[in-house]
């Protein structure tokens, strides 16, 4: 799979629309987590090599950001776009398009960092 500038890409997250009202005042947030499936799982691993080591050293899967994990869930904090409607625009997200979104969570410095 070809490498992907994840931080550049914008990404649309459209909601059903029983959950719309949920995204109440959203637009005030600059950053946001999402969380989302794994849906082209291909199993898990207990030790992988990071896609930025220097070496071909190996770590275990939950000291790394691989997606061979075995609860096929990811998380990442991306910068929040716009919210219209029923869609939320994003970039950061390092997802596939037709990933599954389960929740969106507001980003608080103080409490996240």
């Amino acid at each position: 799979m070809p490498e992907c500038d994840w931080h550049k890409t914008e990404s649309r997250l459209v909601f059903l629309d029983e959950y719309v009202d949920g995204l109440y005042r959203l637009k005030e947030c600059k950053r946001v987590w999402v969380i989302f499936g794994l849906h082209h799982y291909r199993g898990w691993e207990s030790r992988v090599r990071p896609r930025r080591a220097e070496d071909n050293s190996l770590v275990g899967v939950f000291a790394s950001r691989a997606s061979r994990r075995p609860n096929r869930l990811g998380l990442t904090l991306v910068d929040l776009i716009d919210v219209r409607g029923r869609i939320v625009t994003v970039t950061g997200l390092d997802a596939f398009d037709g990933t599954p979104v389960y929740d969106v969570k507001n980003y608080d410095a103080d409490y996240d960092a």
